[in-house]
């Protein structure tokens, strides 16, 4: 059996038991084996905690296939852990990814899968910090790699404070290499592996691929942070302005979008400089940005802010020209006094139950005359019955704010299997008299056995149509799934954004035709451009001294 020690969540994930029946059995039972604190973390004795759940019989409505009468949590943790171990010969585990990455190759996937092999019992996030401060170490403190690549364990304890000095936000993120519960040995196989993964992608590379991988492997708390490639890439591609001067993100997890956006004005801002700002909304998302931002040379004011903060969050260097960001879906508990009690809503307070609407008219209030947001949010928010919702919503719509949404193909995320949509924001008081509405759902590629993504060909599609009706010449005929609609269309559908409603691709929908209702306000609006042209027509005849029609 190893020596070390674990987590609560270690406890509960070898013991196939949810977490709080590990904080419960602690809680009520004098002899459960006292925590030690390593690293600023409680962890407990392998032995002692195996030993404890020898005497811990299974309930039979517990048990799983193949454990008999009589079978005790000690040996199912047995079990487990020498799975983990690899001491077994364990299948394949639930939580290995499905697929490569876009950015993933031969040799990164044989990479990978030594990392996990590496990894024991290890809680996947203790694990995650482990591997990405090596990686930050090996670019960023000489003496402190060399003593990780020979496991000496004290040479990397005094190399990791120096880091925290330049940085002291990423020492969240680096306590498990303070605190490492290695042998010499394993440690400097994991670092030779981190080496190897490094010297193959780059070391702002390997963070960014190891990020995605590791969101894979955490599934649905993974992904409460992490914004998969293809979206990032789409959410930079519908909102970089020409010349791209700065970027905020107030929700920004692991920096994802921060660096693609930085990355895109490397390309496009050869003579201005590039200001990135963002808003973390704990600790450790915070310490993970900040490294993943230093990899990509990347200069950032990041601060922490908790979300209850959005009743009233401000900006102390706002407006902003650019503004992505993925925040929490549906988030409840986020303005414990009511968000009725304050008066600093642009369009009104949304339900305290779900903080969507929050988000939004936090990220419209931020934007700078001219300027241009992307927030990715659930789909339902864009046709929601709620009562406060629906008013926010028409009350942005009638503002000239929401310059449109665009529905996003289903599966896309780790973390969740809602729909989702990307809506484009600009300035509050921008003339507008239509609003460009996408379903783009039927896009996109599948890969392993569950997950999409969308390709750069589904992007390009979507950002010519975007870009194309930015420029006043309509949808053209790019999609056969978009449609700019008026604002009195709008009006008439009580300010539904469902891009489904109008562009004839919901279902139901027969034949995959557009909608009677949808060729009607389309003939309207056609209708409407004619006189205008027949208008500025007579005018230039005249101005040019020839004869009315």
């Amino acid at each position: 059996m190893p020596d070390g020690h674990l987590s609560r969540s270690d406890i509960a994930r070898l013991a196939e038991v949810r977490r709080p029946a590990v904080t419960n059995w602690a809680r009520r039972h004098q002899d459960f084996p006292k925590a030690v604190n390593l690293g600023g973390e409680e962890l407990f004795e392998i032995r002692a905690i195996t030993a404890w759940l020898d005497e811990r019989t299974i309930p039979s409505n517990a048990r799983v296939a193949g454990e008999r009468a009589g079978s005790t949590y000690g040996e199912r943790f047995r079990r487990n852990l020498a799975a983990s171990a690899g001491e077994g010969s364990p299948g394949p585990s639930p939580g290995t990814p499905e697929s490569v990455s876009s950015t993933g190759s031969n040799t990164t996937d044989s990479l990978w899968e030594d990392l996990l092999r590496l990894r024991g019992p290890v809680d996947v996030l203790r694990y995650r910090n482990l591997v990405l401060g090596l990686v930050y170490l090996r670019s960023r403190n000489a003496d402190g790699w060399a003593a990780a690549r020979r496991g000496a364990i004290k040479g990397i304890e005094q190399a990791v404070p120096a880091l925290e000095d330049r940085s002291p936000e990423v020492h969240i993120a680096l306590r498990d290499l303070r605190a490492n519960d290695r042998t010499a040995r394993q440690l400097a196989d994991i670092a030779a592996i981190v080496d190897r993964f490094a010297g193959e992608l780059g070391e702002a590379e390997a963070f960014h691929v190891l990020l995605g991988r590791f969101a894979t492997l955490e599934g649905r708390r993974g992904g409460e942070f992490h914004t998969p490639e293809s979206v990032v890439r789409a959410l930079v591609r519908f909102s970089a302005p020409d010349i791209a001067r700065e970027v905020y993100d107030p929700a920004c997890g692991t920096a994802e979008l921060l660096t693609a956006a930085a990355i895109h004005a490397r390309g496009t801002n050869d003579r201005t400089s590039f200001q990135v700002h963002g808003t973390a909304l704990n600790a450790e998302s915070l310490a993970l940005a900040r490294m993943n931002l230093q990899l990509h040379s990347a200069d950032a004011e990041l601060r922490i802010q908790p979300a209850h903060a959005l009743c009233g969050a401000t900006h102390p260097h706002g407006p902003f020209t650019w503004i992505i960001t993925n925040p929490p879906f549906n988030m409840g508990g986020w303005c414990p006094d009511g968000p009725q009690d304050h008066g600093t809503w642009l369009y009104g307070p949304p339900p305290a139950h779900r903080a969507d609407f929050a988000w939004l008219q936090h990220v419209a209030g931020l934007l700078a005359s001219g300027g241009r947001a992307a927030v990715l949010m659930a789909l339902n928010t864009a046709f929601s019955q709620n009562p406060r919702e629906n008013v926010i919503r028409s009350r942005m719509v009638e503002d000239g704010c929401v310059e449109g949404v665009i529905v996003l193909p289903p599966r896309l995320f780790h973390s969740t299997d809602v729909a989702v949509g990307i809506w484009l924001l600009a300035p509050p008081g921008t003339r507008r008299n239509e609003a460009l509405l996408i379903d783009a759902s039927g896009m996109g590629r599948t890969v392993g056995r569950t997950r999409r993504e969308l390709t750069d060909a589904d992007i390009e599609a979507v950002a010519g149509t975007v870009d194309g009706w930015r420029r006043g010449e309509g949808t053209g005929d790019r999609l056969g799934s978009a449609a700019a609609v008026p604002l009195e269309t709008i009006r008439r559908h009580g300010y539904n954004l469902n891009p489904r409603k109008y562009t004839g691709t919901a279902t139901g929908a027969s034949g995959g035709g557009r909608t009677v209702e949808a060729l009607r306000w389309e003939l309207e609006r056609l209708d409407r451009l004619a006189a205008v042209v027949d208008v500025r027509i007579e005018r230039e005849m005249r101005n040019l001294g020839c004869p009315g029609r």
